[in-house]
């Protein structure tokens, strides 16, 4: 770092973090010198301040940098020796071939061995400074007069010049940051260089109308600017919002330049950025016109086949980027009035479905390829597919020698012989990102990409069947559409979403449609590429919620469509007559009734509906499930009285079940008596060799028993909803006919709150195993590539999270097997199993417990996206997750026929009562379906989508 470099400064007084600068001076100064100035600058700049803002101010991250030596108190031989012990360390904890002891020892000595080094070291720098006598082998004398390099930094927005408004209320600032000579070449944590471009201006983007017509060669290589003279043609330079559309394309790659880039492109509605092969997508909270347009999916599918097929198709993006730009009338095949269409709008621009133009970006892109977009991502995903198909088809040919093409996208690699199992070509898409991040709209869009995909396959089928010679030189035509059918398979694939939507997803605080499941949706597709059925995994739904949602957050959707859309008929006959949000326990508490999202609730009822029919599900299963979710909601309104009970035995606490309106509606909704129902709540079955024992529940485990009984129900048909989706979308023959497949994943993301629980825990090992494998596939690609193009490079060590996933799932020792444990051990508590937690993993080196937290029986864990506290209250009751078994018969012997049809998906007690060893946990459950995931993703070549906001 020179004078008059410009430079980024981390600095509290920016909402990022960050703020521009200029090195205006730049000076070797005594150390002496330094720590006077130290002195005086904390004098100066605290002198007016009370000791509470004094002791906040001194905390900042760019005080410290301002009147600290930051780096320059450790010596530098010191802090290669800390490096070299990190990573000694790091590659013995990710070896798992290690006994457990072995591996302790030898860390152990790792740890003796540096301590003993530093302290030689240290001693001999202090004998130096000292003066002292150290023999032949003591340490040179350093200078009397240490120097240290003085920075002066001050605010600087050069080439920012659009970017005023955004820093406007920024004051002036003059910084003097101090670096050790001996680490001025290491990466300062806290002056970061600045990219100094044309093109990073947030209003960099340049306009096309008829007066700025913008007209691209055969090749998409030529882009002449013409304006009105035209005598006067020049070169035309694309101008990118935030200077690149890939960040590996920075000068400088750090933190604020990947921050500011993204805040450019936000601001210029340019919501999608490519850092190499992952595509980030930043929720935009709002609607985007135009940007997700069937023209424009066209575009993304042009350039596709362009790429794929190469000179055969060539001049066909460039040709349709060429008649978009100058406004001329295009047929597009999924337009229901493809003749009629006219797509100029009044700046030259195509239009779209809803009459606003395309935006600009989208068009006349010097480099001949449309920004990113997650039409893109998922246009790579299945090209690559057919790569795959078409090279195995090549080998059943006798085809030998084949050329593997891995990479990004499909980059030409090294030849090599492959087998047809060793052909990449099933793909696989990962959605990630936090709640309210956009996960579950990217992979419907996704979703609808492969659909639109799949329709121009089938309508060039139909085409080749249908056309015939004309007399103008043998052009064919064909009357086929390929407007979607609600029958086909797509619209069947596509309609799954209303309906997982309304019965698992909720407005939680950050999000109004958050999923509370994960899915793993596999399409299938035909060796043409067309698109042949589809499956749906789902993982831990959020049944908590039915009980206790947050406050501010909502239940389910689907009761509140039900509320809001039911005919009258239906809630006369549900019991919903007169009765509103604001009359049910399970809605009422939270405070909030409504979507802050202006989505209609009735509105998503009828499109429920309308899907349930397009998916297949007949009337009576359709009604029986609404029926079912109206008798969950009376259940949340039952209550219990108290009572003494006197028999044999003795005295003990019993209630009864209050007859409500709600109770006495629920039992009918059920198809129980309202006595069946009051007995299965308030009494406990166990049997005890041939007889059954029935021992009466006090209030609060009766309240339990029904809240159990909810969960268990509406679990069950969640379940069965899905399995009824995957038999209507997933046809007879989908294995043979399916070729090759794309799985597309919508997971929940790192979750951390005030209060975490067993299910944060769940989504977050979900979260840690999925980021361990994302390190190993990008840095193993990054690897690859080097190889391939023949640059030298080193082995750098990144992190390993392997040792968190121990903490988790590690049998015997793990937290979930310790809860396992506890799950069947008689009369276990919460409290007890958490002391046990505590015996046993105290010593991890990722876990902690302190003093504080033992009291209120609670457990940290080091993630790697950081720390998270757990409370371990109701682990084991939501662990088991299992109905008590006279709730079970209850449900068996109802006359609800669909009570009957959901029981294979009922979890419930052994025959003593408690919770076997053959019934699986939830956790342990959990951990299988985990693990299975992995193992179908690591069989894939996955692409990444990382949703922001």
């Amino acid at each position: 770092m020179e004078e008059n470099a410009h430079v980024w400064l981390r600095s509290p007084k920016s909402e990022w973090g960050w703020l521009p600068g200029k090195i205006r001076r730049k000076a070797l100064v005594p150390k002496k010198q330094h720590k006077n100035a130290r002195r005086e600058a904390y004098k100066e700049r605290t002198a007016s301040m009370g000791s509470y803002a004094r002791s906040k101010m001194t905390n900042q991250p760019s005080f410290m940098a301002s009147v600290q030596n930051i780096g320059g108190d450790k010596n530098p031989l010191v802090k290669k020796l800390e490096d070299s012990r990190r990573t000694e360390l790091q590659t013995l904890m990710r070896d798992r071939t290690l006994p457990k002891d072995e591996k302790k020892a030898k860390m152990d000595a790792v740890k003796e061995k540096y301590n003993q080094l530093v302290a030689e070291v240290e001693v001999n720098a202090a004998n130096g400074s000292t003066g002292g006598e150290g023999g032949p082998d003591a340490a040179p004398q350093e200078p009397e007069e240490e120097m240290i390099i003085e920075l002066t930094i001050v605010d600087d927005f050069t080439g920012m010049e659009d970017e005023g408004n955004f820093y406007s209320g920024l004051k002036s600032f003059n910084e003097i940051v101090y670096v050790d000579p001996a680490v001025q070449r290491e990466e300062h944590p806290d002056i970061k260089l600045r990219n100094m471009g044309n093109s990073g201006s947030a209003n960099a983007i340049p306009f096309y109308g008829e007066s700025n017509v913008m007209n691209r060669g055969v090749s998409g290589r030529n882009l002449v600017e013409k304006d009105n003279d035209k005598s006067k043609p020049r070169v035309k330079i694309d101008s990118v919002a935030g200077g690149v559309d890939d960040l590996i394309g920075l000068t400088h790659l750090h933190e604020p330049a990947i921050l500011h880039a993204l805040r450019l492109r936000y601001d210029a509605d340019t919501i999608y950025t490519s850092t190499g092969p992952i595509l980030l997508a930043i929720n935009p909270f709002k609607r985007m016109p135009g940007v997700y347009a069937k023209e424009l999916m066209h575009l993304y599918r042009e350039q596709g086949e362009e790429a794929a097929h190469g000179s055969s198709a060539a001049g066909t993006g460039a040709a349709s980027q060429k008649s978009l730009a100058n406004g001329a009338t295009k047929k597009t095949p999924l337009s229901k009035k493809a003749s009629t269409r006219t797509w100029a709008s009044k700046d030259g621009r195509p239009k779209c479905d809803d009459g606003q133009p395309i935006p600009r970006i989208f068009l006349h892109r010097s480099t001949g390829k449309l920004p990113p977009h997650v039409y893109q991502a998922a246009d790579d995903a299945y090209r690559a597919m057919m790569r795959g198909i078409g090279m195995k088809s090549i080998m059943k040919g006798g085809g030998r020698g084949l050329s593997s093409r891995g990479g990004r996208g499909g980059r030409p690699g090294q030849v090599a012989r492959l087998s047809e199992d060793e052909i990449p070509t099933n793909q696989s898409i990962l959605v990630s990102g936090e709640s309210g991040a956009g996960k579950t709209v990217t992979t419907k869009i996704v979703l609808n990409y492969f659909a639109m995909l799949s329709q121009k396959i089938q309508e060039r089928a139909r085409t080749d069947s249908t056309t015939t010679p004309a007399k103008n030189g043998g052009r064919r035509s064909s009357k086929s559409s390929a407007i979607l059918d609600d029958t086909s398979i797509e619209s069947k694939v596509l309609q799954s979403n209303p309906i997982l939507e309304a019965f698992g997803n909720a407005r939680t605080i950050r999000n109004d449609n958050s999923s509370r499941f994960g899915k793993y949706i596999d399409v299938s597709f035909s060796e043409s590429g067309r698109l042949v059925g589809a499956r749906i995994d789902t993982y831990l739904l959020e049944r908590v919620r039915l009980i206790h949602p947050g406050s501010g957050e909502r239940n389910y959707h689907v009761f509140y469509q039900l509320l809001s859309g039911a005919s009258r008929r239906e809630r006369e006959e549900l019991g919903l007559d007169g009765m509103g949000p604001a009359d049910f326990r399970m809605m009422s508490g939270t405070g909030v009734v409504d979507r802050r999202d202006g989505v209609n609730d009735g509105t998503m009822h009828a499109e429920m509906l309308e899907a349930m029919e397009t998916i297949g599900f007949s009337t009576e299963q359709t009604s029986s499930l609404l029926r079912l979710v109206s008798a969950v909601l009376h259940l949340g309104n039952s209550s219990f009285t108290s009572r003494r009970l006197s028999d044999a035995r003795g005295t003990s606490d019993a209630c009864t079940l209050d007859r409500t309106r709600s109770s006495v509606t629920a039992a009918s909704l059920l198809g129980v008596s309202f006595e069946d129902l009051s007995y299965a709540l308030t009494y406990r079955a166990i049997r005890a060799g041939s007889e059954v024992v029935h021992s009466p529940l006090n209030r609060r485990a009766s309240e339990k028993a029904c809240e159990a009984l909810m969960k268990a129900a509406y679990g069950a048909a969640f379940d069965y909803i899905v399995a009824v989706v995957n038999e209507n979308i997933g046809r007879p023959g989908m294995e043979e006919e399916g070729r090759a497949s794309i799985g597309v994943l919508d997971i929940f993301g790192f979750e951390t709150f005030e209060q975490n629980n067993f299910e944060q825990l769940c989504i977050n090992y979900t979260n840690e195993a999925l980021q361990q494998q994302f390190n190993r596939y990008v840095f193993k690609l990054e690897q690859d590539e080097y190889e391939r193009e023949g640059i030298l490079w080193k082995f750098i060590s990144f992190p390993d999270n392997q040792d968190v996933l121990d903490l988790i799932d590690r049998k015997h020792t793990g937290i979930i097997a310790l809860l396992d444990e506890q799950c069947i051990v008689p009369r276990s508590t919460d409290e007890k199993f958490t002391r046990y937690l505590y015996a046993k993993c105290d010593s991890h080196p990722r876990f902690t417990a302190t003093s504080a937290q033992r009291v209120d029986y609670k457990f940290s864990v080091e993630h790697y996206a950081g720390p998270v506290e757990y409370g371990t209250e109701s682990w084991l009751e939501k662990n088991k997750d299992q109905l008590p078994a006279s709730s079970a018969n209850l449900l068996k012997a109802s006359e609800f026929k669909l009570l009957n049809d959901i029981q294979p998906f009922v979890r419930t007690e052994d025959r003593e009562g408690r919770g076997s060893v053959a019934t699986k946990s939830v956790g342990a459950q959990f951990s299988e379906q985990l693990s299975q995931l992995r193992s179908r993703i690591d069989a894939t070549v996955p692409h990444y989508i990382r949703c922001l906001k």
